[in-house]
């Protein structure tokens, strides 16, 4: 199956049944194409879906609207792709779904390409929102909470394919062919583009795990050393997990959590990676629920609106809403509470996110801190999406010593 076939049929089940693009796409010599054709895609899709919509008299459902957009997406903004591939390899890749839709797909691919220029400057004059493919809500938040410069700069960054990166555990080093990140040239580096982490030289044998540098802070919060107990909320699927065993040094315990079956096994899998079996204590639990233990260190890596890795994440921005960032808003606020109880006088929770959401982030730590003056609050990071990163909320939590 070629790449264009496997991209169209990944993004039309995305768009019926919300699964997960790349959950979709096969596993063959073409495989990065495709994933680039579906990321790019998602990425610019409400520019694309402007742009077909003035060829279309109605926008087509399903394949052929799929089709539209990984056709258009090559002529527009993939400009290493010939345009007569993309028009060609793209009805050929819609074809299974009729040949009304392979018509449809070809007529309006041509027309786009004859029309380029004009419907280029009519998509400059469409608002703001469309042509930073965010949808309308979420830029209209952005804009009231960071103001038009910083959204606009959030935007942008999270329109590019962003670098997949890797930090070594200890006490490995860079894997061969993977150069330093230039915001984290000591802990975290970018694998060459086009290179499967799987093949990278140590994968194998667990010496690293796959980790943009914006979300090192929660692990470097977490102060971890030998000897402690360690708590891992919400583990999958597992890159913190191992960073966190790994800095135990073989003296102490990670009991990592995950509600989900299917995380649970990913993160089973990258703990089995990097042969640390010993130190880390699988449990399939909601930490929303009550659980036993007391614990020197607790990360609560939690479930977010994940508004800081849309260029990682493209789907996500389509599924965003107020009304699903305010029930995981609850959720946040019911793991702080009920792991809150479990920390060791002197001990640390560090709450994280890879949101940009202030109510997700500091407004959820104040409010954490006003209910539990048990804790102090100690160092406090956030990244804003950019080229090179993603965006990610880190801060922690000490508890204050017992009275004597």
């Amino acid at each position: 199956m070629s790449a264009r076939r496997d991209a169209v049929f990944a993004l039309a089940l995305w768009q019926a049944q919300g699964t997960f693009p790349t959950a979709a796409l096969g596993d063959g010599p073409d495989h990065a194409f495709a994933l680039d054709l579906v990321g790019t895609a998602l990425r610019h899709r409400s520019e694309l879906e402007w742009l077909v919509g003035r060829c279309v008299r109605r926008m087509p459902q399903g394949e052929p609207w799929a089709a539209l957009l990984i056709g258009a997406v090559q002529l527009i903004f993939m400009p290493k792709v010939s345009a007569y591939a993309a028009v060609a390899e793209t009805v050929q890749a819609v074809k299974p779904a009729g040949k009304g839709a392979a018509a449809l797909v070809n007529a309006v691919l041509r027309r786009i390409l004859r029309e380029r220029d004009a419907l280029m400057a009519g998509l400059a004059a469409q608002p703001v929102w469309v042509r930073l493919n965010l949808p309308k809500g979420l830029w209209q938040r952005w804009k009231r909470d960071f103001g038009d410069a910083r959204a606009t700069a959030m935007a942008e960054a999270t329109a590019l394919t962003p670098s997949v990166c890797v930090r070594p555990l200890p006490p490995y080093g860079a894997p061969a062919g993977c150069e330093p990140h230039p915001d984290d040239p000591m802990g975290t580096f970018m694998v060459p583009h086009g290179t499967r982490v799987e093949a990278l030289e140590g994968y194998a044998e667990g010496r690293f795990a796959v980790q943009d540098p914006a979300t090192r802070h929660a692990v470097e919060l977490m102060e971890v050393r030998p000897g402690l107990r360690v708590l891992d909320a919400c583990a999958a699927p597992g890159g913190k997990t191992v960073q966190l065993a790994a800095r135990l040094a073989g003296q102490g315990t990670v009991v990592a959590c995950e509600k989900i079956p299917a995380r649970l096994d990913k993160l089973a899998a990258t703990v089995r990676r990097c042969g640390l079996e010993d130190c880390v204590e699988l449990r399939q639990a909601d930490l929303t629920e009550p659980f036993e233990g007391v614990y020197d260190r607790v990360l609560i890596d939690a479930p977010c609106s994940n508004t800081g890795v849309f260029g990682r994440r493209p789907d996500a921005r389509w599924t965003w809403s107020a009304r699903k960032t305010a029930a995981l808003v609850e959720t946040q606020r019911a793991l702080l509470d009920r792991c809150a109880e479990h920390v060791a006088p002197g001990g640390i929770l560090v709450y994280s996110t890879c949101s940009v959401d202030p109510e997700e982030n500091q407004a959820q730590a104040a409010a954490f801190l006003g209910r539990h003056p048990e804790f102090a609050c100690g160092e406090e990071r956030t990244e804003f999406p950019a080229p090179g990163h993603d965006g990610a909320y880190a801060v922690a939590f000490v508890r204050r010593p017992a009275e004597r």
